[in-house]
C-alpha cells in the first residue's frame, strides 16, 4: 500500500510540472507553449512530457494493466499524437486559427483537470 501511494504521489508531482510548463491563459497559448518545446527537438518534447513516460513504465514494466490505466495510456498517447499533429501543421506553416475553430479561455480547472483525473484512474486500477 505504501508503494502504491509512492507511485500515485510521484504521478501527481509528475502531472503538476506538466501542468505548469504548459499554463497558459488559452488553448493557443498552451499549443504554443508546446510548440517551442517541440521545436527543441522531439526528444525534448518527450521529455518534457514525463506522465507519458511514467504511463508506459507503470502499464509495461510495472505491469499496472487495469482498464482504467489502460485507458489513461490511450488518452495519454492520443494526447500526445494530436499535440505532434498541431505542431507539425504549424512547423508546415499552418496558422492555428486554421487548424482548430477557436480559441478557449483556459481557467483553473481546465489547467489542472490531468492532476486529478489520471492519478485518480491510476489509483482506482489497482483495485
Amino acid at each position: 500500500m505504501e508503494t502504491l501511494l509512492i507511485l500515485v504521489i510521484f504521478f501527481v508531482a509528475l502531472e503538476l510540472f506538466e501542468s505548469s510548463w504548459q499554463k497558459s491563459n488559452t488553448f493557443f497559448g498552451l499549443i504554443k507553449k508546446n510548440f517551442y518545446a517541440y521545436e527543441k527537438g522531439i526528444f525534448n518534447y518527450i521529455a518534457m512530457n514525463p506522465t507519458f513516460l511514467y504511463t508506459i513504465f507503470l502499464v509495461f514494466g510495472l505491469g499496472f494493466d487495469g482498464f482504467w490505466m489502460i485507458m489513461v495510456f490511450g488518452l495519454k498517447f492520443v494526447d500526445i499524437l494530436f499535440r505532434l499533429y498541431i505542431m507539425n501543421k504549424i512547423k508546415e506553416n499552418k496558422d492555428l486559427e486554421s487548424l482548430l475553430q477557436s480559441d478557449m479561455n483556459m481557467n483553473i480547472f481546465l489547467r489542472y483537470f490531468n492532476v486529478v483525473i489520471y492519478p485518480t484512474l491510476f489509483y482506482i486500477s489497482t483495485f
